[in-house]
């Protein structure tokens, strides 16, 4: 018995030696992966760009909150988004955004109290249009407030003979584009013309009506190949008011007297818009107008009250059209939905 029992043992001994030996041979080609951590407790640490964006943004916010001017968080962007991915110089832009309208007001008013004082807006005269602040003499401190807002990427602006601060796009456009996504250069490069050149001023259309139909079917490629951008819903607004103003913003001059018909040169560039752009959704909306200016045979409104007004109301074709205008847009545009 005892001898059996050691020769089981001597057995058991020559037998794991050959396992050892043999995983010996072999441990340089076996791969042991670790099973998987069931502990729901423990997640993955961020990445660390996931965490730079993380930390970048959390610095804007700071710097928001502590900011005592504009210029401070401008001033963070032109370091910082530089050094971003694309996706955190949006996120960084669109903060920026959000900061200038809980800013703008305040600063607006601060303004407009400034002016009130005594010989302020005397020296605001003086530095004309476009504005050049270093026309201020005597007032260095009046100068510098100034040049601070300009800083910050705002432009002074007026309207009927009073000054208000708004947010330069031309200038964002220049600093940030080269670092946000393909929508939202398409966004500021629209506002960025719109800055420099206002479609409309006191009540009238300051560029061509050719010019406006382009400004619409950029908007309109903007919309078409970002339906769900940020900023879709702020440039089916501009779209809007483009259009409006092209089918319907219509002045003494667009209108010959007596017949109350609508001049050739402003027919012609529906027509013009419609034949070299026939694929967009705005040349399908002025083909369905000029179909209801034909029908009338070019007459958009009634003759006036004598005594009270030269024009009247619309005909009753054209002025369905128009009230039925921002469904048309509506329709061309059913991805982009306008905020309640």
């Amino acid at each position: 018995m005892k001898a059996n029992l050691v020769k089981q043992a001597a057995v058991c001994t020559l037998l794991v030696a050959s396992l050892l030996a043999g995983c010996g041979a072999r441990e340089q080609n076996v791969q042991v992966k670790e099973p998987a951590r069931q502990d729901s407790a423990q997640t993955a640490s961020p990445s660390p760009g996931a965490a730079a964006s993380g930390n970048v943004l959390a610095r804007l916010q700071l710097k928001i909150s502590q900011a005592k001017e504009a210029r401070e968080v401008t001033a963070f962007l032109d370091e910082n988004m530089p050094k971003t991915d694309k996706a955190t110089a949006v996120q960084m832009f669109i903060e920026l955004q959000k900061f200038y309208d809980t800013h703008l007001p305040g600063l607006n008013a601060s303004f407009t109290e400034m002016m009130g004082q005594p010989g302020t807006a005397d020296k605001m005269r003086e530095i004309g249009y476009p504005a050049d602040f270093n026309k201020i003499v005597n007032d260095d401190p009046l100068k510098q407030w100034l040049k601070n807002q300009a800083a910050a990427k705002l432009q002074l602006s007026d309207k009927e003979g009073s000054y208000f601060w708004k947010v330069d796009y031309d200038a964002l456009n220049k600093s940030y584009a080269p670092y946000v996504s393909d929508d939202l250069k398409a966004y500021l490069a629209i506002q960025s013309l719109e800055n420099k050149t206002p479609f409309r001023s006191d009540a009238s259309l300051k560029i061509s009506r050719d010019e406006l139909g382009e400004r619409n079917l950029a908007a309109e490629k903007v919309l078409t190949a970002y339906p769900k951008g940020p900023k879709a819903e702020e440039i089916k607004a501009l779209y809007s008011d483009y259009l409006h103003e092209y089918i319907h913003g219509y002045r003494y001059e667009a209108i010959e007297e007596p017949g109350m018909k609508l001049i050739p040169l402003v027919k012609q560039s529906y027509e013009k818009l419609v034949k070299n752009n026939p694929d967009t959704k705005t040349a399908g909306i002025v083909k369905e107008y000029l179909t209801v200016i034909n029908t009338n045979k070019d007459v958009i409104y009634n003759p006036g009250k004598k005594g009270e007004s030269i024009i009247g109301d619309p005909k009753p074709g054209i002025d369905a059209f128009w009230k039925g205008l921002d469904a048309r847009i509506a329709a061309a545009f059913p991805d982009v939905k306008t905020a309640k």
